[in-house]
């Protein structure tokens, strides 16, 4: 007997491992082989739903018993007499009567049965045995029994009595447990122990749900693509607990993507019902531990509940009691810490804030008294504690402490936390704890320097402000020049150089005139010439050369890294070579001293410098590595900028679940300002190519949000993507209008990406004449041509030739165009333009290009009546590679032009024969089994020549053979004999 297969369309989350298994352990049940497993998890893990996803739409017959637990006692054989009451309200009564046939004593467990008689307990296990027997003979059968840690010990006995009698019966024996609910002494340990020692009896635990898996049920739940972001804080939340996560979700507004800033209700409730069932003084340490705010020490628990009403003594047994009933377990240093971290939030939410404060006092005085000589360690603790205690100099002193351990750790978002905490306290701080003006400057310029790696871009240029209020130009130009310098940087990191940030420059450039060697004149020249280099200022060359030379000077290596990352960025468009050697010392002297910042620039234009000298894979490998170093490093939210650049160049080279991968992460870290709405582009691009639409457009609007098309670096992306995006959503004339104005700056000239930009306007273009003619649409047509027209026209220099852009790209690129604006036009030599466009883009390595090209190929030859051996192969190649790197939409394409031409897309797939020698097959000659490869793939004899380079008369010859030795009369038959012999491995 064999049972239905789990659904095609059905997908349970993250569980794909365990349905298997238990798919397999219920067909071995269904051949003779009986079975019992007990699936363990915590509560919501979705132990249940698993069980009854397993038992759905499979032909067999399924006995539901649950354990009661009503207060602290639970029902004898509960969940054996539900199961067997859930038979006896299926069964018809032929069946209930050949099944109950001389077991009247079954009444006890049934008293349905209307006969009244007691049992002894110990006659009960061989009855409920033989009934389950006779009811499996019948049908395969699964006997659930849920909730297994609530069971009585006379059910457990009838389950071992069960598994041990196991022998031909059809029969699986299924059980979910809770880990929590499991006290010391309870008797499912020993009935455990002994059941693992019964060859028939497994066990699946099922653990929380990780990222990906929580991104798929939210998407589930919400019925569309969820962002990642969102998906990020639910599983914060929610722990991967699943119920907890559609407890969250259910809670989101319609507005969403933003997560619920409270608790919703449903969820609020079902945390504290457990919690309820404590004791009082269990609870109270619960609320203690919650403030606590983290796992905490046992002794630093102790010492705190012990001054609100738990003795010390009694610790132990209240904490056992909390995991017992799955409100707390241990961390995984074994601390003590909530199952689910969001109870904590729930409790301290629903505290007095003057019992809360009490509490977090006494965890200072703990702290201190327990920290021993490393204070540090719990600094960032004892910063909160103070602050909610009402301790504001305290907390400042703790801030900064706490800021300090977390620069030695190299972690920016924790250092830039504490250090925002001290600057707004500030003028709460008695003045003998906080210092002077130049104090507060210094704290301020550190505080924007570790904003910046976080991302907090908006939060560093309040800090400037507020440093440069402090500062008196005329008395201190240095220090001022320093602070129009970070600020004018800060500025266009959130949103792209402009004016006013090349006027502060030029003015911090001013106030350093009287020190011509000094560091602070290095540095201004070098942010001046870098700012410069994005408009093409003639002066950035001879800024950027003084810089170095000034640095050099100084003798101060994070200067010199700085000034050489500028001039590297000034001489990148007339000078590679020089751009690339300036990165690479950069980078050197940055590592060297340990700046992450000037390591991710000078990384971000070796990436440059290499991709304009052709070198594009050693530029995607060496900017991963630096992007996995800088952000191990702590270099924050400009470190993901490099995965937003490495994986332009992963998916262009065909390498899409890599690229994946890194998105992943980068979107995971929620990236604001450019890094932000860089690694959205790419992942928009990437999902568009894939087929997610959904998930491309919200990528895309997410990128608007958090770039400008002021900034040149990604005005190319939020273009070509954004118009991508439109001509998969079929708007192709939105995608042109779309496009236009990003194509160039005015006033300015175009950019090398601009190039990128013709394409995809050409084959917008391309996309809107042929949605006219096929709605017989002429003067649609020739809008659509003249579209294209008139952008060649009007562009101010000739297209696809820059000192910039590598010599393959830009060949590819204007072969694309030529492509496509062939096929806007409907030119007769559209064929040979993809032709050229197939070669253009293997030379350049561009998989998906070169496949979008192959399929074009075969359709502009089709449509002109060339069906020939190579035409087909092309198509079947663009189909390969589609299928490969994943690329849906195009595999779509591919497979629906292939039908309509009555194109075979297999692929041939050798013969197998040894071991056959009395098959039909073991006559043919090795080159006759390679030809019926082919015939199995569908491929005419010309295509057979051409593919082995032989005569089509040869191949005819051959496949006569064939036929007369395995006694075929066609080709169709031979082929269809063959994969009946399974001899081919696939195709």
């Amino acid at each position: 007997m064999r049972l239905v297969p789990v659904r095609p369309d059905h997908r349970l989350v993250g569980r794909g491992a365990e349905e298997q298994l238990l798919a397999e352990l219920l067909q071995s049940a269904a051949d003779g082989k009986p079975c019992a497993v007990v699936v363990h998890g915590e509560a919501g893990v979705g132990k249940t739903r698993l069980v009854r996803e397993l038992c759905g739409e499979r032909g067999i017959q399924v006995l539901w018993g649950t354990c009661v637990h009503f207060g602290n006692a639970s029902v004898p054989f509960a969940p054996i007499a539900g199961a067997l009451q859930d038979w006896l309200t299926e069964a018809d009564q032929t069946e209930r009567d050949e099944v109950l046939a001389g077991i009247d004593e079954l009444s006890t467990l049934l008293p349905s049965l209307g006969i009244a008689r007691t049992t002894d307990a110990g006659r009960l296990l061989p009855l409920v045995d033989l009934v389950l027997h006779r009811i499996a003979e019948r049908r395969t059968t699964v006997m659930i029994v849920d909730d297994l840690q609530w069971s009585d010990v006379a059910s457990l006995d009838v389950l071992a009595y069960l598994i041990a009698g196991f022998r031909r019966q059809r029969l699986l024996v299924l059980a979910t447990c809770r880990e929590e609910a499991r006290h010391t002494g309870h008797p499912l340990h020993t009935w455990l122990a002994d059941m693992r020692r019964m060859p028939s009896f497994h066990e699946i635990r099922l653990e929380r749900l990780d990222l990906d898996a929580t991104v798929t049920q939210i998407e589930d739940l919400l019925g569309r693509p969820a962002d990642i972001e969102l998906a990020a804080q639910i599983q914060a939340r929610s722990g991967g607990n699943p119920y907890l996560t559609e407890l969250l979700v259910g809670g989101l507004p319609s507005s969403e993507p933003v997560d619920p800033a409270t608790v919703p209700t449903a969820l609020r409730e079902a945390l504290l019902s457990t919690w309820h069932g404590l004791s009082e003084k269990s609870r109270q340490l619960t609320r203690v531990l919650a403030v606590g705010g983290r796992p905490t020490l046992p002794a630093v628990l102790a010492a705190v509940a012990a001054e609100h009403g738990v003795e010390a003594e009694l610790l132990p047994d209240c904490l056992a009691e909390a995991q017992e009933h799955g409100v707390a377990q241990p961390a995984v240093d074994g601390t003590p810490w909530f199952r689910h971290p969001l109870l904590a939030d729930v409790l301290y939410d629903g505290m007095p804030a003057a019992q809360a404060a009490r509490i977090h006092a006494s965890y200072v005085r703990v702290l201190e008294s327990l920290s021993g000589g490393s204070p540090e360690a719990v600094a960032a603790d004892l910063a909160v504690h103070n602050e909610r205690a009402g301790r504001i100099d305290e907390t400042y002193r703790w801030s900064l402490t706490a800021a300090d351990h977390a620069a030695r750790l190299q972690t920016p978002t924790e250092e830039a936390i504490q250090l925002q905490r001290a600057c707004r306290l500030w003028d709460q701080v008695s003045p003998a704890i906080r210092g002077s003006r130049p104090d507060r400057i210094a704290l301020l310029r550190r505080a924007s320097i570790v904003c910046t790696r976080a991302g907090w871009v908006d939060v560093v240029m309040e800090l400037l402000d507020q440093a440069l209020g402090l500062v008196d130009r005329d008395s201190e130009p240095l220090l001022a020049s320093t602070l129009l310098v970070s600020r004018a940087v800060a500025h266009w990191r959130r949103t792209a150089p402009r004016t006013a940030e090349l006027d502060e420059l030029l003015e911090a450039v001013k106030l350093t005139a009287a020190f011509p060697d000094s560091p602070e004149r290095a540095a201004a020249l070098a942010e001046l010439a870098f700012l410069e280099s994005w408009s093409s200022t003639p002066e950035a060359t001879s800024h950027a050369d003084e810089a170095v030379r000034v640095a050099r000077g100084t003798g101060s290596e994070p200067v010199l890294a700085q000034a050489l990352k500028s001039r590297a960025s000034a001489y990148c468009n007339e000078a590679p070579q020089v751009c690339l050697a300036d990165a690479e010392e950069a980078e050197r002297l940055a590592r060297s001293c340990g700046d992450m910042d000037c390591l991710v620039d000078a990384a971000i234009w070796r990436y440059n410098a290499l991709q304009q000298l052709g070198r594009t894979e050693e530029a995607m490998d060496v900017t991963l590595a630096a992007y996995e170093d800088t952000v191990a490093a702590g270099a924050g939210a400009w470190g993901y900028f490099l995965a937003c650049l490495a994986t332009q160049n992963l998916i262009v080279s065909g390498r899409w679940d890599e690229a994946h991968t890194v998105l992943r992460s980068a979107l995971a870290a929620r990236c604001t300002g450019i890094p932000g709405g860089g690694v959205r582009l790419v992942a928009a691009k990437l999902a568009v190519r894939s087929g997610r639409l959904t998930e491309a457009r919200q990528h895309l609007s997410r990128a608007l949000e958090l770039v400008s098309d002021e900034f040149a670096g990604l005005r190319d992306g939020l273009g070509v993507i954004g118009a991508e995006v439109l001509v998969a959503e079929g708007k192709p004339q939105e995608a042109l209008d779309w496009l236009r104005p990003r194509l160039t700056v005015p006033g300015q000239a175009p950019l090398d990406e601009d190039d990128d930009s013709l394409v995809m306007y050409a084959r917008a273009a391309a996309e809107l004449a042929r949605t006219a003619r096929d709605s017989g649409d002429l003067a649609g047509v020739a809008r659509a041509v003249a579209a294209v027209e008139q952008v060649i026209d009007d562009w101010p220099r000739e297209p696809f030739v820059t000192q910039r852009a590598a010599v393959d790209v830009q060949s590819m690129n204007q072969s694309l165009f030529l492509a496509e604006l062939a096929r806007c036009r409907d030119d007769p030599d559209q064929a040979e333009r993809w032709q050229r466009a197939i070669e253009t883009c293997g030379v350049a390595g561009a998989p998906w290009a070169q496949a979008l090209s192959r399929f074009r190929y075969a359709e502009a030859a089709l449509a002109a009546g060339r069906s020939t051996p190579s035409v087909s192969d092309c198509l079947r190649r663009a189909h390969r590679c589609a299928v490969a790197i994943g690329a849906r939409p195009l595999q779509d394409q591919t497979e629906s032009l292939a039908r309509r031409s009555r194109i075979s897309l297999r692929q041939p797939a050798p013969v197998a024969v040894a071991g056959q020698a009395d098959t039909p097959l073991s006559g043919l000659t090795d080159r006759e089994r390679e030809i019926l490869t082919f015939l199995v793939a569908g491929r005419s004899n010309g295509e057979i020549a051409k593919q082995l380079v032989i005569s089509d008369k040869t191949v005819s010859v051959h496949v006569s053979n064939i036929l007369r030795k395995t006694g075929t009369s066609s080709r169709v038959e031979a082929a269809a004999l063959a994969e009946r012999l399974d001899g081919l491995g696939g195709g």
